[in-house]
């Protein structure tokens, strides 16, 4: 006899099978959640060295990458996180070289190019990195959103960074495009490049997001508050981008480091600071209440190994809406159209001949449409068109939970979920 394994054991094994689905070592995603660092290592006449060390060192977590120069001098380090880092540069006969804040952003190149000194390795020679002005190592257009953007620049209703969509070339301001009751996560659209909607692509540390009922939108929104950067590739996509004609967007997550940190935040808007829309029908500016509040926390569980980072945001809307429409009057629903020029016909005479007296008789209802016509209301305004006129509260209660834990298990090793 063969037991069957418990409706629990088979709910958790689901569950670990999705969780599983989000954890990945670092070469999973390559440049799409990682990005990397390359450069020349060279001596003060601009020869050449090969075989020195290379190694980067986020101050954050103290995570360690390192890499040595081949033949030709040339150096790289893959799967890189994104962050600022230390690189030190070691060889003998050489002064030790330390640039700091190199930066490293996810699906970009960073090129830091090495000119060691003659000397000893205990001299130090230290520079301050700076951006690369000339992207050289990459094909690909796009721009960058950082954390300084997202959370410095107004963005619009809903706090949604995507808002800043609008500042990428080639792209059509964006907008809502269905209703709450479809897109709760109120995410928008737009066109880029000429392109239609559905042709762009957004990742979330990797992992597609898509609403499947209506794929233009992205399925899921992640608070403004919780984005450490967004990449948005609009032309020449490198070969790990894809799935994309128009936009390929990639959103990184924040983690967590060995300090600990966090932010609150609120937002209230109310119809005392709103204008009244052009086509509410009424004579006061509609109610409208809107609040956006939350917050974020993060930090070690265990120093330079384990790391989390968690986000919390409420969103809370009342917004006052109103229609008008045509709804059929009270002869109308009796059948009697004796008021109206338009004659009605007995369909099923031939040749054709009109009721009497232009009315409907009872017995030919329609017992069902009798039932569905008494869950219409009466017209509230006169005319036979646009008689009907209603006010009322669209409600919004959203809450958004955000967890992402790291685990550095190695240098080369890198295991995270959210």
């Amino acid at each position: 006899m063969v037991s069957k394994p418990p409706g629990c054991l088979i709910a958790f094994g689901l569950c670990l099978a999705l969780s599983l689905g989000w954890i990945a070592p670092a070469g999973a995603y390559a440049q799409v959640l990682y990005g990397s660092i390359t450069g020349n290592v060279a001596d003060s006449s601009g020869a050449r060295v090969p075989g020195a060390e290379v190694k980067i060192v986020n101050p954050d977590t103290n995570y360690t990458q390192s890499a040595v120069s081949n033949e030709t001098g040339i150096y790289t380090i893959k799967n890189v996180p994104g962050g600022t880092y230390t690189l030190t540069v070691t060889m003998t006969g050489f002064k030790e070289y330390e640039a700091k804040n190199v930066s490293v952003t996810v699906g970009n190149v960073t090129r830091h190019d090495v000119a060691l000194q003659i000397g000893q390795l205990s001299d130090t020679v230290s520079v301050t990195g700076a951006a690369t002005l000339l992207q050289a190592d990459t094909a690909d257009v796009h721009v960058q959103l950082e954390t300084k953007e997202i959370t410095n620049l107004p963005l619009g209703a809903y706090r949604n960074y995507q808002t800043l969509i609008n500042l990428v070339p080639g792209a059509t301001p964006s907008e809502f495009q269905n209703a709450v009751t479809d897109t709760p996560m109120r995410s928008l659209t737009t066109n880029v490049n000429g392109t239609a909607r559905n042709s762009n692509n957004t990742r979330i540390d990797g992992a597609q997001s898509i609403n499947v009922w209506l794929p233009h939108h992205s399925g899921y929104v992640p608070p403004a508050e919780t984005i450490e950067v967004v990449n948005v590739a609009t032309n020449n996509f490198d070969a790990e981008t894809g799935f994309a004609g128009g936009a390929a967007t990639t959103v990184i997550t924040k983690s967590g480091t060995n300090a600990f940190h966090g932010s609150a935040f609120a937002l209230h808007e109310n119809r005392v600071t709103n204008a009244r829309d052009f086509f509410f029908y009424g004579d006061k500016t509609p109610h409208s209440l809107r609040n956006i509040d939350g917050g974020t926390v993060g930090g070690r569980i265990i120093k330079d190994k384990l790391f989390f980072f968690a986000g919390f945001e409420a969103t809370m809307e009342r917004l006052g809406q109103s229609s008008q429409v045509t709804l059929p009057t009270d002869d109308q629903k009796a059948g009697n159209f004796s008021a109206y020029n338009t004659t009605i016909y007995d369909p099923t005479t031939n040749p054709r001949t009109a009721f009497p007296n232009n009315t409907i008789p009872s017995t030919r209802f329609s017992p069902a449409a009798v039932k569905m016509q008494a869950l219409l209301p009466s017209p509230n305004l006169p005319g036979v068109v646009a008689n009907y006129q209603a006010t009322g509260i669209q409600d919004l209660n959203r809450y958004n939970t955000d967890t992402k834990i790291d685990w550095y298990r190695s240098q080369s090793h890198h295991v995270w979920g959210r």
